[in-house]
């Protein structure tokens, strides 16, 4: 079962990421960071195989966490962020950091309705992701 670690200021959002993946099974969620630094230390800590990651966050930012991240670590990342729609110059930039994905959150930052309009596309994403290589997607 893959290990997934939630990196997201708001308490809402985890939560809501966390009731998803419990939804779509096959998904273990090993740990929550409401920041940047302790999503690193959480990473190094826990290993996860996934990493869910919002952009603006305090003490330390996405961008800066994945950065550090992609030294430390091969867990898959998804940007999962209000700044992240798919021209966005902060999606550009998570891409050439080595974000695996990057998901906009719908309605801000808060994102109430990302379990309604998100829900779907954040698992098939993470199924994609993590399929074996060769496995039909």
């Amino acid at each position: 079962m893959p290990k997934v670690l939630i990196v997201d200021d708001s308490k809402l959002v985890r939560l809501t990421i966390k009731n998803i993946l419990a939804r779509a099974e096959g998904y273990e969620v090993v740990g929550e960071a409401e920041n940047g630094r302790e999503g690193v230390d959480m990473a190094r800590e826990l290993s996860p195989d996934v990493v869910t990651l919002d952009i603006e966050m305090p003490v330390m930012d996405g961008i800066e966490c994945l950065r550090r991240l992609r030294i430390l670590s091969t867990a898959k990342v998804v940007v999962l962020s209000s700044l992240t729609h798919p021209a966005s110059p902060k999606a550009v930039e998570a891409r050439l950091v080595g974000a695996d994905a990057v998901i906009g959150k719908p309605s801000g930052s808060v994102s109430k309705d990302v379990d309604a309009t998100g829900g779907g596309l954040l698992v098939e994403t993470l199924d994609r992701l993590l399929a074996p290589a060769g496995a039909a997607p």
